[in-house]
């Protein structure tokens, strides 16, 4: 499944294009939108985005330096420009940029969905391609030092990194970490642990490898026979890019919520080159906490442990957001399959419930149960029976007819509280679940 954005400063055409391009069954998309540049790149900071269609003119920064913006983030996205204007110099600079389209909005939609369907080809064969490569690349060791790799152990056992770098035998190792930035370290773990060879562990050693952005240094060790470790640096580019002025304690999340994106994209692609499904969990920023870092890697791997225990593949836990730590693992050694799966169930729709009308994205409820957005789709059916995305637009259907029993509300409002920012939207959705406009069901009330 590919993800596509939809960017226009005017509500009325992204909520269009959204509804249209689901309405589309020959296309398989995950769509998200957003009415301006900022709001798109607060998206893009998070979620992993394979195609954009963006509004060329929008206030304060254009599709232009929005694509500059997304091609950082995610270098393999395709391009799609959208506007009223034609003048030569648009058409000029989106092609300076290597955008795949640009359309007039006079066009109609059909030379939109022909650029998708363009956009989703050339993804594929660029997938197809990488895979080839991976594959021909399978049999390639990893060749490790020897200095890092005793040095990656000897931290994972419970030394300070600080003191080890300061011994003379490490004094000339060229190592990625500086200790005082932001860093994290990342724990991949093979859920069907039967069958897991040194060699399946270093393929998806080299997969995570080719992925990670050149703005992430990084070292690595394999632990305990049947773990990856990774010690991720973000560089001061990247960490710029995703600070929050307004919220410091926010910025290691932010770093922290880009690293899920990639991760994702690993997943999918172990599981799909290797045949096996890989778990990460992600600690805190270690910078200046290297005296946690035992205690962080025993309490992520014991909670993926159980959690794949319980019958749960591709977990991406996040270790700052486990709030309550003790008391979760205590929980989670004690509790019986069946009921994790119940348990599970509830926190999805208690989410969904909470957010009716914020985001409800399969990334935004997937970084909340901490599991892979495209696993998380497929294990909701398999335990539940039901198709999630079919689910919220269910509860946000009975959520608005609730809703309209209270002659108070404006049909706007209740448009508004069930997460539809145009009324008009809304009308469109309601009247195809129902058959009947918003005004028409509330009449017969």
């Amino acid at each position: 499944m590919y993800r596509l954005l939809i960017v226009d400063d005017e509500p009325v055409i992204a909520n269009g294009l959204v509804q249209l391009l689901q309405d589309r069954q020959e296309f398989e998309l995950d769509i998200c939108k957003a009415y301006s540049a900022d709001e798109a790149l607060e998206i893009a900071q998070r979620t992993k985005l394979d195609i954009l269609v963006s509004d060329i003119r929008m206030p304060k920064k254009n599709g232009l330096q929005l694509v500059d913006e997304i091609a950082y983030y995610w270098p393999s996205c395709r391009m799609i420009f959208l506007t009223g204007y034609s003048e030569f110099n648009y058409v000029y600079e989106a092609i300076r940029k290597n955008v795949d389209s640009y359309i007039l909005k006079s066009e109609g939609v059909e030379p939109i969905f022909e650029a998708v369907r363009k956009a989703i080809v050339k993804l594929e064969e660029e997938h197809r391609n990488r895979l080839q490569q991976e594959k021909a690349q399978l049999h390639l060791r990893i060749v490790e030092s020897l200095l890092k790799k005793e040095l990656l152990e000897s931290v994972l056992r419970g030394e300070e990194l600080p003191a080890l770098l300061r011994e003379e035998r490490y004094a000339d190792l060229d190592f990625a970490i500086a200790l005082d930035r932001p860093s994290f370290i990342l724990i991949g773990h093979a859920d069907q642990q039967e069958g897991i060879t040194m060699k399946l562990l270093e393929a998806a050693g080299s997969i995570f490898g080719k992925l990670l952005p050149p703005s992430i240094g990084c070292e690595y060790t394999f632990y305990d026979g049947h773990l990856i470790v990774w010690f991720l640096q973000p560089n001061a580019e990247l960490v710029d890019r995703l600070r929050d002025e307004a919220d410091a304690a926010e910025n290691g999340h932010r770093v922290v919520a880009y690293l899920r994106g990639v991760l994702e994209r690993v997943q999918n692609e172990c599981e799909e080159i290797l045949d096996v499904s890989m778990s990460f969990g992600i600690s805190g920023n270690m910078m200046n906490r290297w005296g946690q870092t035992r205690e962080q890697v025993e309490m992520i791997r014991s909670l993926i442990r159980r959690r794949v225990q319980l019958g749960q593949r591709m977990v991406i836990v996040d270790y700052e957001r486990t709030t309550d730590k003790s008391s979760i693992q205590i929980k989670l050694a004690g509790i019986q399959q069946d009921a994790f799966k119940k348990g599970l169930l509830d926190q999805i729709h208690r989410y969904i419930e909470e957010h009716l009308a914020g985001d409800l994205s399969l990334t935004a409820i997937a970084e909340e149960v901490h599991l892979n957005p495209s696993y998380l789709s497929r294990y909701y059916k398999q335990i539940s029976g039901h198709n999630l995305i079919e689910y919220i637009k269910s509860f946000k259907l009975e959520s608005a007819i609730a809703m309209m029993s209270d002659p108070h509300l404006k049909l706007n409002e209740i448009a508004l509280r069930v997460g539809f920012d145009s009324p008009s939207y809304f009308a469109t959705f309601f009247k195809k679940m129902t058959g009947k406009s918003p005004q028409e069901y509330r009449n017969l009330q």
